[in-house]
């Protein structure tokens, strides 16, 4: 399913449990490409799939500025829903 924001990505369950991510296809990846999605944690949050060449991703993962306000990774304990004790 692509390009619909009618379908639930994160609600449906084909009995492995919430999906922990969404990505586009090899054939919608090529640089510069940016894809929102619905976010994995709801109310109102978004997930962005950027594509970028090796290079430029290389820089950006050194860009203490944008480092400072994307998002940390979730925690594997919340997409597993186990406690983090």
């Amino acid at each position: 399913m692509s390009s619909s924001p009618r379908f639930d990505m994160y609600g449906c369950n084909f009995g492995w449990g919430k999906a922990m991510a969404a990505r586009s296809s090899s054939s919608n990846k090529f640089d510069g490409n940016i894809t929102a999605y619905p976010g994995w944690e709801g109310d109102g949050s978004v997930d962005l799939e950027v594509s970028l060449l090796a290079e430029y991703m290389s820089e950006l993962e050194k860009d203490e500025e944008f480092l400072a306000v994307v998002s940390p990774p979730i925690k594997l304990e919340v997409l597993l829903g186990m406690s983090s004790k």
